[in-house]
């Protein structure tokens, strides 16, 4: 049965209920309030005589109509079960147009009972939900004007003074430098935006074997030129450890963890790698001495474009740590982080072998 249909049939099943729910309660109030009427004409005539019976009798079906309208009015407003399915069905439309529209604040009056009130239930919780990925896709838009206006403010600022001309050798470098770090960040923004991008669009990977202790090894020789030149002292433990994964994925998420370890640590501190198996999964550590991440920011290092540290914001584009949770969520692991300002971070990876 298709949609539209299914969605008749309930309405339909839903207002002949209402209906005859309707009538069984009419019926209900009508007899008791004609009992309590009758009995309040019994009370009060044989205080002053007896009248004729159908003078009592038509008072009690006055008193007993004024008494159930009251009844029903009352436990209507109280209660809110009475609710008509025609006003739930056209409410559930409009509030379906303004969806169609973008308008994702609209939000329903949910009946006590029923199958309407399960679907007037996932109709907010529908509507909750696209307010939230909305607000995040005009943040993320946000975020991702403001990260490529930056560097081009540079570029464009510096071009200006080069094209001025009448500089010395030193300051003519100078910009040219300026220009072409801003040059490279705008494309490390763009590779991790697409890689973003194509991770968040699929959810295969291609796996095979993959030595991690071997991948760390030469991840940590790769950047051995950074650390060195900040004289850390960078201790790498590792036992021989395969899993089935996909192999450039992984590389790219040691590579962000131990870079990051290496800019976030002082001069003369220590970055500290290592990778341990047990219990069917491995769990690599990435743990540095360097500035920390405050308990406030904690919650939020994988976010995209997030960074704790704001004043050296030039660094990055604050989506390495989101790659690096997305990779791990793909390949059916996790990553977590424990932090204390100026004592350090440590990172870990935990992957099923």
């Amino acid at each position: 049965m298709s949609d539209s249909g299914e969605r008749s049939r309930r309405r339909n099943r839903s207002q002949g209920t209402w209906a005859w729910w309707q009538v069984a309660r009419g019926m209900v109030l009508g007899v008791l309030a004609l009992s309590v009427g009758w009995w309040l004409a019994e009370r009060v005539f044989s205080l002053t005589g007896r009248p004729p019976d159908l003078v009592a009798y038509l008072l009690s079906i006055a008193l007993g109509i004024v008494l159930a309208g009251s009844s029903a009015a009352l436990v209507a407003k109280v209660t809110g079960r009475f609710d008509d399915p025609d006003r739930i069905w056209d409410d559930l439309g409009e509030a379906m147009d303004r969806i169609a529209r973008g308008d994702f604040s609209v939000r329903l009056r949910e009946p006590q009972r029923g199958v309407l009130a399960d679907v007037v239930a996932s109709v907010n919780n529908m509507a909750a939900g696209l307010g939230s990925v909305e607000h995040q896709r005009q943040e993320f838009i946000s975020n991702v004007s403001h990260e490529i206006q930056s560097p081009l403010t540079s570029i464009s600022g510096f071009a200006s003074l080069l094209r001025d001309g009448g500089l010395d050798g030193a300051t003519r470098d100078h910009y040219l430098d300026v220009i072409h770090a801003e040059a490279a960040r705008l494309s490390r923004l763009s590779d991790n935006l697409l890689r973003l991008s194509t991770l968040d669009s699929s959810d295969d990977i291609e796996r095979q074997p993959v030595r991690i202790d071997e991948q760390l090894r030469s991840v940590v020789l790769m950047l051995e030129p950074q650390w060195t030149g900040k004289g850390l002292d960078v201790e790498l433990s590792t036992a021989p450890v395969e899993i089935d994964a996909d192999a450039d994925m992984l590389r790219q998420v040691w590579i962000n963890l131990v870079a990051n370890a290496i800019r976030y640590t002082s001069d003369g501190g220590a970055v500290r790698v290592s990778v341990q198996a047990a219990s069917g999964s491995c769990r690599v550590d990435v743990t540095d001495t360097g500035i920390g991440i405050s308990d406030a920011d904690l919650p939020r290092v994988f976010e995209r474009f997030f960074r704790a540290d704001k004043a050296r914001s030039g660094e990055g584009n604050g989506l390495g740590l989101a790659l690096v949770k997305r990779i791990a969520d793909l390949h059916g692991g996790e990553v977590t982080v424990s932090s204390e300002p100026g004592a350090g971070s440590t990172f870990s990876v935990t992957l099923p072998l």
